[in-house]
């Protein structure tokens, strides 16, 4: 199964993901990553907390949509939107018609915290809670809607 996860600018959440997933469970998915509007690097602060939680950082490159979106691109079965800007993507006219889910991870009417490595850290921990019960799931038999169903109720969780 493929999964992408995209935020606006693939520097920083989305990149975490895909790190994240890729070290739970590097031989079940190809992992992918992408921005809507990518910057030309990954957050380095983002880089020294995959390096320090021994997830892969080699080669983790921010990119746009369209890299993963042309025709020879793997297909995609798994969208994962991390923000409000991916989230207001078309998605439903994405080749192959992958299973779309938004996991919001900062709540931006919430307290901010206290520094921006504390907020790093929060979302990198909301990730993988988030991503370790993903991967469960999808070592079960779930029909689509079902398993679209219980992944979208990730997004509630704030844990």
């Amino acid at each position: 199964m493929n999964v992408l996860f995209v935020c606006s600018d693939n520097s920083v959440l989305s990149i975490m993901a895909e790190s994240i997933l890729r070290g739970i469970a590097p031989q079940r998915f190809g992992v992918f990553s992408a921005g809507c509007l990518p910057r030309t690097a990954v957050d380095a602060y983002v880089l020294e907390l995959l390096e320090a939680h021994r997830l892969p950082a080699d080669g983790l490159q921010p990119k746009g949509l369209e890299r993963v979106r042309f025709p020879l691109a793997p297909k995609v079965d798994f969208v994962v939107t991390l923000c409000d800007l991916a989230a207001a993507e078309p998605w439903t006219e994405w080749p192959g018609e992958p299973l779309v889910a938004h996991w919001k991870v900062w709540d931006r009417a919430a307290p901010a915290s206290p520094s921006r490595e504390a907020m790093l850290r929060d979302g990198f921990w909301t990730l993988r809670r988030r991503i370790q019960i993903f991967a469960s799931l999808l070592q079960r038999k779930l029909s689509p809607r079902v398993l679209q169903r219980r992944t979208r109720i990730l997004e509630q969780s704030y844990l």
